[in-house]
């Protein structure tokens, strides 16, 4: 799906999406970012125009939106928003930095992001609104639930289960065929050797 891109969210996550579909994606063309706040960073430095809070999408009917905050505390408020704002919108679009690679057989769900030196590989499927960040690889047949995060340089090895609202941090590594629970978090740098149950938060090498 391609059309005119509104970023929700105008912080440093966000900057990193717009230019991620202003780096030459097929997704669309950016129109700008809603966010009750001012982000001067943003809006001035950087360039993207601020359309004003959140009332400001019915002014562009038909826009597709894409989530512009993910961070380990952000995950319920990113829930939250497409509940709030998707009958606001077109839809989610999909956004794969030219210089990612994404398997042709492998799925992304709508609102995902896939950063740039990212890899996603053969038969892989990604859930709505998933997040693969900078250098992050996706190995073949990974599963991935919505509203994942996947944390600059994460690595997950084939078929790898990662729930929901999941968050892999900075770097962190898990083991091809075990699982990552929903809402579970796997902290920064961490080896995945084992199943991590729903929830939990784990952490070292290997991780507890």
């Amino acid at each position: 799906m391609s059309g005119r891109i509104v970023v929700i969210g105008g912080g440093e996550h966000a900057r990193v999406v717009m230019e991620t579909v202003r780096a030459g994606s097929t997704a669309g063309e950016l129109l700008g970012f809603v966010d009750p706040e001012a982000c001067e960073e943003t809006s001035g430095r950087f360039g993207v125009r601020r359309l004003g809070g959140e009332d400001a999408l019915g002014g562009y009917p038909g826009a597709l939106g894409l989530l512009g905050f993910a961070a380990l505390e952000t995950r319920s408020r990113r829930e939250e928003a497409v509940r709030r704002l998707t009958t606001l919108l077109g839809g989610w679009a999909v956004v794969v930095h030219p210089a990612a690679w994404v398997s042709p057989t492998a799925t992304l769900g709508e609102g995902t992001v896939i950063m740039a030196g990212a890899v996603v590989q053969t038969g892989a499927r990604i859930g709505a609104h998933c997040v693969i960040n900078t250098g992050a690889i996706v190995e073949h047949d990974v599963v991935l639930g919505d509203h994942a995060q996947l944390a600059p340089g994460a690595t997950l090895g084939g078929a790898v289960r990662v729930g929901p609202s999941a968050y892999i941090g900075l770097g962190a590594a898990v083991r091809d065929h075990t699982s990552v629970g929903a809402g579970a978090t796997v902290g920064m740098g961490a080896v995945v050797v084992r199943d991590v149950p729903n929830g939990a938060r784990v952490m070292g090498v290997p991780a507890r």
